[in-house]
């Protein structure tokens, strides 16, 4: 026979220290259901396990998008800005070093200083006369 309590059965309640004192609690036992009530509380518990990582993962989907929309992506396109800002400076000091690269191998030839000093300090060549227009 097996050892399930009858109807007639009282089950104890434990009692809870911080409980006010209200009256007895009894707890009737159906024998017919306590096995299919035992069953349902484990698909209770898979479903909030469920339902709790379902919104875990929703809580954090939102925020993953919160941060790509609002933190990452505007910092992606100022970098981004600065990167092209950064390139054209760049390309616009390479361009001035070539320039100064040549001038300086100009400055190491003597006829093109001559010619510079012709044209910018009026200096003359010795036995060298210069005319004017409108003089």
């Amino acid at each position: 026979m097996t050892n399930r309590p009858n109807l007639d059965q009282v089950m104890p309640v434990k009692k809870d220290r911080h409980a006010k004192p209200t009256a007895a609690k009894i707890v009737y036992v159906n024998p017919a259901l306590g096995p299919v009530a035992r069953q349902a509380a484990p698909a209770e518990r898979k479903k909030r396990k469920l339902n709790l990582r379902l919104l875990f993962l929703a809580c954090f989907s939102l925020w993953a998008l919160y941060t790509f929309a609002f933190v990452i992506w505007p910092n992606h396109l100022r970098l981004e800005q600065e990167r092209q800002r950064l390139e054209r400076q760049l390309s616009d000091l390479r361009q001035q070093e070539q320039q100064l690269n040549t001038e300086y191998k100009n400055l190491q030839d003597d006829s093109y200083i001559a010619r510079l000093a012709r044209k910018y300090y009026n200096m003359i060549k010795q036995g060298e006369i210069v005319y004017r227009p409108g003089e």
